[in-house]
């Protein structure tokens, strides 16, 4: 019970970012599906507003709600991005992708003009070493890269559904999804740019950099913290 009431406590702090935007976009993920729920009281607030989901689970929920939802090729800003994350270590770096919408997700965290992550406390590590980090595969690609990577060390697994369809998780955009685990002390700029340059490989589900607030949910309390983002295509002077 105490991480359902930390998640609620922490969504609904998230809800103020969502208010004073235009242009926002949404993850997907449990954490999420809380963030939406939530959405559906405040819909009067919301006419105005555009949104652009990571994922079609997500896209289905906000439409179900009568709230416009815009294709990607459709919008040219985001005006802030609201999503969960798996694990989070102590400079605010993420995992992200464990519910394999990683590289719409990415897109929407690279180009949003703020980005605020919502979390519980059970998802607060030191660090994201030997973690499994998520990587987006092209189907075509994947035997000729999992045994390469085999050759080089690295240990992974091919994600596979645990109901509905038979057969490896498929990404949004039609990949593959296999975790690699990151091995002790590898850098984690070195680690992500080494398996996103392999061919085949379509996006890599480590988040660096990439934090302007994040949102920690406790069983009594919230938490905000200011994260140093290093990586935006704009300038934005907005304040936690």
């Amino acid at each position: 019970m105490s991480i359902e009431q930390a998640r609620s406590l922490a969504v609904r702090e998230a809800i103020n970012y969502i208010l004073d935007a235009e242009v926002v976009g949404i993850g997907t993920g449990s954490t999420i599906d809380k963030l939406i729920k939530l959405l559906s009281d405040l819909r009067g607030s919301l006419s105005s507003k555009y949104f652009i989901a990571s994922s079609l689970d997500t896209s289905l929920k906000l439409r179900e709600l009568g709230l416009k939802v815009l294709d990607f090729r459709s919008i040219d800003s985001v005006d802030v991005y609201v999503d969960s994350a798996d694990k989070v270590d102590t400079n605010l770096n993420l995992v992200k992708g464990g519910g394999a919408a990683l590289t719409l997700e990415k897109i929407l965290t690279y180009y949003s003009k703020f980005n605020v992550f919502v979390v519980d406390y059970s998802k607060l590590v030191n660090d994201l070493h030997n973690e499994f980090i998520p990587v987006d595969v092209l189907p075509q690609a994947l035997t000729l890269l999992t045994r390469y990577l085999g050759r080089l060390g690295y240990e992974f697994s091919i994600r596979y559904s645990s109901k509905g369809r038979y057969g490896p998780v498929l990404s949004d955009v039609g990949g593959v999804i296999i975790d690699v685990k990151l091995p002790p002390n590898e850098d984690l700029v070195g680690f992500e740019k080494s398996i996103k340059s392999l061919p085949g490989v379509i996006e890599v589900g480590l988040f660096i950099g990439l934090t302007d607030v994040l949102i920690i949910g406790y069983e009594d309390r919230v938490e905000r913290l200011r994260g140093r983002r290093l990586y935006s295509v704009y300038s934005s002077s907005r304040t936690a």
